[in-house]
């Protein structure tokens, strides 16, 4: 164990999210129950789930907030889902104190907006971490990944790489810069984003979670970090992740033929 990180905290927003959704399913149908057979039982039990509803999306947010700081997100989507998880929290707050101080209706509406307000930032932190199509339910099965895979395939021919036109490459000269500036922040010994580091040939060579190896020395076409490398930069496994440019195509040409002569790391 190295201790607690801020990443490690920002990490339990993935887990604190479900609890503030459960809490509103339930309460929402504690509510339908309640309109149909009131009681003093199911409005205190109403109030306990409020309650904990409250806390858990003031951690939910807290933890969120960390994670943001964290991470390599898209910057637009990224703000949304912040500042409808900071309003969701609110309403959170909102709904439980007026709840407790009795107000039928007024609770009722209040409960309403915390649901659409939840909705809403789901639907959010879903697009960001999944892409723009998780939570499009209309489109056809398939429809996404087919795009994507058109999308890869144009990226591929509009990047005309020539490693063949490229002087002889150095590691410590050529390669290792453009991995500590590209690279090494997400896949190093600090963070190792999908279990991948890229700060060792070993490491690098094992790959991460997917499964691929991130490099395959002699077989640049069979390199998952060069088809990645070669993505457009909308693409959800383009790297580097974010919003900030990827390699041009002479850093693209200058990898590939580093992998081509067998990715020594000297």
């Amino acid at each position: 164990m190295d201790g607690i990180t801020l990443e490690r905290l920002g990490n339990l927003h993935l887990v604190f999210l479900h609890l503030p959704i459960g809490f509103v399913v339930a309460a929402v149908l504690l509510e339908l129950w309640r309109w149909r057979r009131p009681s003093e039982e199911g409005a205190w039990l109403q109030g306990r789930l409020l309650a904990a509803n409250a806390v858990a999306s003031l951690l939910t947010a807290g933890a969120g907030l960390v994670l943001a700081g964290t991470g390599t997100y898209a910057a637009d989507m990224l703000a949304l889902h912040r500042w409808a998880g900071v309003i969701c929290a609110g309403l959170a707050i909102v709904a439980w104190w007026v709840h407790a101080r009795g107000g039928k209706w007024a609770g009722r509406g209040a409960l309403a907006m915390l649901v659409v307000a939840t909705v809403v930032t789901g639907h959010f932190g879903a697009t960001l971490t999944h892409g723009p199509g998780v939570t499009e339910w209309w489109r056809k099965p398939g429809a996404d990944a087919a795009e994507k895979a058109v999308a890869r395939k144009d990226a591929a021919e509009a990047v005309v790489v020539k490693p063949a036109a490229v002087a002889a490459v150095v590691f410590a000269k050529d390669v290792q810069p453009l991995l500590e500036k590209s690279c090494i922040e997400c896949h190093g010994p600090k963070k190792a984003k999908g279990r991948l580091r890229l700060d060792t040939r070993e490491a690098a060579l094992a790959g991460g979670k997917s499964g691929k190896p991130s490099i395959t020395p002699g077989k640049p076409e069979e390199s998952e970090l060069l088809r990645r490398v070669k993505l457009p930069r909308d693409d959800d496994e383009a790297m580097p992740a974010g919003d900030g440019p990827g390699l041009t195509p002479a850093e693209i040409a200058v990898v590939e033929k580093w992998i081509a002569a067998g990715a020594n790391w000297r």
